[in-house]
């Protein structure tokens, strides 16, 4: 009997959590370290946009939803539901924290091209999509993972819930995706390593961040020790019954390390690889 997938989702409610006109308490301006705040405006005028960029790999997917399976596209709607809820979770985030208006999000954000051509080895069939989630959604676990302790943390409990609830919903997302590879592919899973070399290769040849949601993780590489995309491959690869679980060390090292010389790791301009301005 073929193996049935059990896809997960993590409920909840933005609306609930942080309402549209909330307002962070200037205390908590007041006492986050020195530099949390510039750093974390900083980041969230990248990581807003890279979740809004799941609608385009949706489009993308779903143009050739005839080639894909009833259960990948019953898992492509939740992930999709989850992740647009996640643009609109660090809209509301970065427009308490930086002022930035909703008008110029909405702005920014039209006229963001999508050039998938860059990630075309990600993206040839249903199998080589779901490693590509697991890839980048693991990846988005110890990113956010870091983002909590270094940023979220610092703005109140109702800014807290939602790095919490980022780093949950991305692992749901991570497993339905194995579930889904385990169910449908394991004719397949000989080959699971080996395309996720191919994958970190290509992220480490990535100049830029092409807005496609996969692999947004280019555009801040520096951010996490060299080993990162090699400890996740075995967490991913352990998932899938492949490999041996990372240690609990070698995965806090994940979202903890900081560069030599620094209390927290350097936010930069994804071009030019300079300090990111503040936002005034």
């Amino acid at each position: 009997m073929a193996r049935r997938p059990k896809l997960g989702q993590n409920h909840w409610v933005l609306d609930q959590i942080l309402p549209f006109d909330h307002s962070i308490p200037e205390q908590y301006f007041a006492h986050a370290p020195n530099g949390v705040w510039q750093n974390f405006c900083s980041l969230l005028s990248r990581d807003v946009y890279s979740e809004g960029d799941s609608q385009s790999l949706y489009d993308y997917v779903m143009s050739r939803q005839a080639e894909m399976s009833a259960d990948f596209l019953a898992m492509l709607r939740l992930w999709l539901a989850d992740e647009l809820k996640h643009y609109e979770a660090l809209r509301r985030t970065y427009h308490c924290l930086s002022g930035v208006s909703f008008v110029d999000m909405d702005r920014c954000f039209s006229e963001r091209v999508h050039d998938f051509d860059p990630l075309q080895i990600t993206l040839q069939d249903e199998f080589t999509l779901l490693v590509t989630l697991m890839f980048d959604e693991i990846g988005s676990v110890y990113s956010y993972r870091r983002d909590l302790a270094e940023y979220y943390q610092h703005f109140g409990p109702t800014i807290q819930k939602i790095g919490h609830h980022l780093v949950k919903d991305e692992g749901m997302h991570f497993n339905n995706a194995a579930e889904l590879l385990l169910a449908h592919h394991q004719h397949r899973l000989r080959d699971v390593r080996a395309f996720l070399e191919q994958i970190s290769q290509l992220e480490g040849s990535l100049k830029t961040y092409y807005k496609t949601f996969f692999l947004d993780h280019a555009q801040e590489q520096y951010r996490f020790p060299k080993h990162f995309n090699q400890v996740i491959i075995r967490v991913i690869l352990a998932r899938l019954g492949l490999g041996q679980q990372p240690t609990s060390k070698e995965l806090k090292e994940l979202w903890q390390w900081v560069p030599e010389g620094h209390s927290l790791v350097p936010i930069f301009d994804a071009a030019t690889r300079r300090h990111a301005a503040a936002v005034s």
